[in-house]
């Protein structure tokens, strides 16, 4: 009787482990996916950043 329990436990364990895993799984993957969009946002910002740097320079040297 004592062996079928600790059978059991040891099932429910492997069970609440691999589920833990595969969530671990899906939030590093959600991860990666996110970091990717912000590094997009970064660049796509950073051209636009430029940009006005550029049409301020250009606005500032048809004033003079």
């Amino acid at each position: 009787m004592q062996i079928i329990r600790f059978k059991l436990r040891q099932s429910r364990l492997t069970i609440i482990i691999a589920i833990a895993f595969m969530f671990v799984s899906a939030v590093n993957f959600e991860q990666g996916r996110v970091i990717d969009s912000q590094r997009a946002l970064i660049r796509l910002l950073s051209g636009d950043s430029n940009e006005l740097a550029m049409r301020k320079i250009h606005d500032s040297m048809q004033r003079r």
